[in-house]
């Protein structure tokens, strides 16, 4: 019997302390805080970004096959430029020596065609995501074998203008060869670059281009071809590339352009130091690219010591900071327009953004359209001159 009571007892217990936590106060209980304080628009904009930009630039977006599914109507109404994100890269493309997977990228292209858009294309060279075969069995600066994969990267640029020339009419050549360390201008093997150990030297750029110029000849093609990396606004790197810049000038070397990547945050790099950079870049008359342009909301990361801010809620705040700072960079654009060849935002919208994954697993909310691809304060900002 004093078993069931107590039974009974706890029961009843139990239901009475469930009752008072149900019936506490809202603001005593605990809830995850929103990852986005403010309500969406609930449109994709009325305004045509690239048809209210026609007079200065075409503009873009990086996209996959994903974007093509998912966000048709909204890049066929703001753009006329498009990127492939990650599947023209020499890694994804060229599985093997003789067997090409175009399935991805023919997807892209024939969504550009179809809706009488340009593409740029991303990219011929880059030390990253290549293909395990490629630089297999070769050794360093033996001039064999540097013939060798001189062959192997010709035979690739060809297949690619070939295939895609009529549709692209830009080429980022050579992506992200400058170093970041103090001392040296090139990225070296010691920092990933292949194609840097097996030349022993920056020689391989020279040729990319070379090729890339060869391959335009030989199919009629006209592309721009750039050179395309990251924190090209900075002092430093600014110099090392201008440094790089000038002796592929000086060799004669087939190069239009150069491409700013633009990964930018809410308030670096200034204004000011991009407008340094657009005119010492144009001062070697070489045309300029915005090519990868979004604005983190994360602006207290530490890269040195790769320490990174926890999760921000995306607050009205927020977002009007952002919004400013589009307003200004597209003003700063605008006012440039006679050097800017185009402007390309790095994804269609806050749902796929790479930030979202990088340089760790955070929301962030960069570009002008949000996770359901209405427009945000900065998409207004930005079509409001």
């Amino acid at each position: 019997m004093r078993t069931i009571i107590s039974a009974i007892s706890l029961s009843v217990i139990a239901l009475f302390i469930s009752c008072t936590q149900q019936n506490q106060p809202a603001q005593q209980q605990t809830k995850p805080e929103p990852e986005v304080a403010i309500e969406s628009s609930g449109t994709i904009g009325e305004i045509s970004l690239y048809k209210k930009y026609k007079e200065f630039f075409t503009m873009g977006a990086a996209v996959s096959p994903y974007h093509i599914d998912h966000n048709a109507e909204l890049l066929a109404f703001h753009f006329n430029r498009l990127t492939v994100e990650d599947d023209m890269k020499l890694g994804k493309i060229l599985i093997s020596p003789n067997s090409y997977t175009w399935t991805n990228s023919d997807k892209i292209a024939n969504f550009a065609r179809k809706n009488d858009m340009k593409m740029t294309g991303h990219a011929l060279i880059w030390h990253k995501q290549q293909p395990f075969w490629l630089f297999k069995g070769l050794s360093e600066g033996n001039p064999d074998d540097i013939e060798q994969l001189k062959s192997r990267m010709k035979k690739h640029i060809f297949k690619m203008v070939e295939r895609y020339g009529d549709v692209i009419d830009n080429w980022d050549v050579v992506n992200e060869a400058i170093s970041e360390t103090a001392g040296k201008i090139y990225r070296d093997a010691d920092e990933g670059s292949d194609w840097y150990r097996v030349f022993q030297s920056e020689d391989y750029i020279y040729w990319a281009f070379v090729y890339a110029d060869m391959a335009n000849k030989k199919y009629g093609r006209k592309a721009k071809l750039f050179y395309n990396d990251y924190n090209l606004a900075n002092p430093q790197k600014r110099e090392k590339t201008i440094a790089m810049l000038k002796w592929l000038i000086d060799k004669g070397a087939p190069i239009d352009g150069v491409g700013l990547q633009a990964h930018w945050n809410l308030n670096h790099p200034s204004t000011a130091e991009i407008q340094r950079s657009i005119d010492e870049y144009s001062n070697l008359g070489l045309l300029i690219k915005i090519s990868e342009l979004d604005v983190s909301i994360y602006t207290n990361d530490d890269w040195v010591n790769s320490m990174w801010e926890d999760q921000k809620v995306y607050t009205a705040e927020v977002s009007a900071q952002q919004a400013t700072r589009y307003k200004e960079l597209f003003e700063l654009f605008r006012k440039n327009s006679s050097r800017i060849e185009n402007v390309t935002l790095w994804g269609a919208s806050d749902e796929t953004s790479w930030l979202n994954y990088y340089p760790l697993m955070r929301k962030n909310y960069p570009l002008l359209f949000d996770k359901k691809n209405f427009a945000k304060e900065a998409y207004f900002e930005v079509v409001d001159f």
